[in-house]
């Protein structure tokens, strides 16, 4: 009868003897062996140094803060909500033709499989960019910044929905709210077909 054996298993049964082995020495030998540290030999570790600390300035008044809308307009951009929102509800319009073409060419809308997109940020992922061959250029928000005040774009291909900022009471704001564009406090919205 030949007797094999894994070596596997060599290293933890080695471990564990070797342990053991400690355990069985400290029980035997105890610590009252053990002379006292000479802390007198140890050699000083480098101390490191802490950069300054900042200090900020005043802390702001307390109390909310109504932003205004000379705060985040930039120049050259319609002053309100209102004059913004006409901007946009042009725009809307525009994007609207340009949708019609497309379906009229190409037998359906620009379809983002029913996910809510940038209308055209991002060219390389954004099926709204489809719209340049017929609107040239996309319009922008009139806030700028169109990764946050952009114009948004859904389609299955049969319909579509574009969404963008509501600022004034003139537009009437969508019924139904995206969950991705949930940031925006109210959405203007077209529909087709």
């Amino acid at each position: 009868m030949t007797v094999r054996f894994d070596i596997r298993y060599a290293f933890p049964i080695a471990g564990l003897a070797i342990v053991l082995l400690v355990i069985v020495f400290v029980q035997l030998c105890g610590t009252e062996d053990v002379p006292e540290l000479d802390e007198s030999l140890l050699v000083p570790r480098a101390t490191a140094t802490v950069a300054p600390t900042f200090t900020p300035g005043p802390s702001p008044t307390p109390g909310p803060v109504t932003p205004t809308p000379e705060r985040f307009v930039p120049e050259g951009v319609p002053a309100t909500g209102e004059e913004r929102d006409q901007v946009r509800l042009q725009d809307l319009e525009a994007i609207q033709t340009a949708l019609a073409l497309h379906l009229d060419e190409r037998g359906e809308y620009p379809n983002s499989l029913g996910g809510v997109q940038s209308l055209c940020l991002f060219v390389e992922a954004d099926v709204g960019c489809a719209l340049e061959e017929f609107l040239a250029p996309i319009p922008v928000d009139p806030l700028g910044e169109p990764g946050t005040n952009g114009y948004f774009y859904t389609s299955d291909g049969d319909s579509y929905v574009v969404y963008a900022l509501r600022e004034s009471d003139v537009p009437p704001a969508c019924v139904e709210q995206p969950a991705h564009l949930a940031h925006f406090e109210s959405l203007i919205c077209v529909e087709g077909p």
